[in-house]
């Protein structure tokens, strides 16, 4: 062979060497994207699922509010009317003490 048949095919395998070098490296390349895309989707998707979790306890703690505001209003209801049924039973109480007085007077007892 001539020599710039051997020059050629000293040249070519060359280049098909940094060739196949370049596509080993683009290939490792492109697998450590997708291993990072894959980490980098599983870090979202736990993010998606504890926000999930954590509007499911905002909405059974609304829940859990609304239901001890409603216990609330029930209890100041009934405190209200307690407090009424107090005051008609003050009001009792002194209208029977005047017709004990009364009685007391009218048979002459001190």
């Amino acid at each position: 062979m001539g020599l710039a048949t051997d020059l050629s095919l000293d040249a070519g395998s060359r280049l098909g060497l940094v060739g196949a070098g370049l596509h080993v490296g683009i290939q490792r390349a492109m697998a450590d994207i997708r291993r990072e895309q894959r980490r980098e989707l599983t870090a979202v998707e736990d993010v998606v699922d504890r926000l999930q979790e954590a509007r499911r306890g905002q909405v059974a703690a609304m829940r859990r509010a609304a239901a001890a505001e409603a216990r609330a209003d029930r209890a100041e209801r009934e405190a209200a009317g307690a407090q009424a049924e107090i005051q008609m039973l003050r009001g009792a109480l002194l209208a029977e003490r005047r017709l004990t007085d009364a009685l007391k007077d009218v048979c002459g007892v001190p």
